[in-house]
């Protein structure tokens, strides 16, 4: 079978990354420059001649933004479905405290959102997060990208470095960080993902 692309990416700049605050399940606006990374992001996948069936959100505003002015860019009209297996890692006790924070309470691991592994008091671990996703990527995304289906996933730094995970069996190295609004592309060729790049995008230049 023609592979078939399935397109991932995190949501544009958020308060909340400005701030440096841990946000998780917290519901924070996109700034300025995160709405322009959004629309940037359309734009470039116009330029590459993506097309979607479908779009998938967490329930985090954030990410619903970031798809809507991504469509608009891209010029396809597709209804944005929202499911809260996409949302952001919960970070419990430490959501809305800044990191140098957390980093000061509980130790320096604790300060950086990519880095903490372990479950937060009331949050999540990594682990947590994979249990919720590992049914919607083996019963719900991959026999409709089997079928065909163009997807186009937007989530958030943790959730997407487990998607990856989870979709790529290990086949490629571990994201360490998803930069904002960037494209992130994966090729499915019937049963397996055999590629899997970041659209060139200066949004990966920005701080997010």
């Amino acid at each position: 079978m023609n592979l078939v692309r399935l397109v991932v990416m995190r949501h544009g700049q958020s308060i909340a990354n400005v701030e440096q605050r841990f946000a998780g399940s917290i519901d924070v606006a996109l700034t300025e420059l995160g709405e322009e990374q959004a629309g940037t992001a359309g734009l470039l996948l116009r330029k590459a001649g993506i097309e979607l069936d479908q779009v998938l959100t967490s329930q985090l505003s954030r990410a619903q933004r970031t798809a809507e002015l991504t469509l608009q860019s891209l010029g396809q009209a597709q209804k944005v479905n929202a499911d809260a297996r996409l949302n952001e890692r919960r970070f419990g006790t430490l959501e809305g405290m800044k990191f140098t924070e957390a980093a000061e309470q509980f130790g320096p691991e604790w300060g950086d959102p990519w880095l903490l592994q372990e479950r937060p008091p009331g949050g999540e671990s990594m682990e947590d997060v994979a249990k919720r996703l590992t049914p919607l990527v083996e019963e719900e995304l991959k026999p409709t990208i089997t079928q065909g289906t163009r997807w186009l996933l937007v989530a958030h730094g943790n959730t997407i470095r487990v998607l990856d995970t989870l979709l790529c069996n290990g086949a490629f190295p571990r994201l360490e960080k998803v930069p904002p609004a960037t494209p992130l592309l994966y090729d499915w060729n019937g049963t397996k993902m055999v590629s899997r790049d970041f659209l060139a995008s200066p949004n990966a230049l920005n701080k997010g």
